[in-house]
């Protein structure tokens, strides 16, 4: 049960820095909003497989 529980916290701190990164991107004007909703749409539908 413990490896379960820290397999699914490592996954939730990986989505967790994808969308920082995210975030640091589009606030930076690096990416458009458009490109920031594909990158969150990316991220949750990997995780949803």
């Amino acid at each position: 049960a413990g490896l379960g529980t820290r397999s699914k916290q490592a996954k939730t701190i990986a989505i967790q820095r994808r969308m920082d990164k995210l975030g640091e991107r589009y606030y930076d004007e690096a990416i458009n909003a458009m490109e920031y909703l594909d990158g969150l749409s990316f991220v949750f539908a990997k995780e949803k497989k």
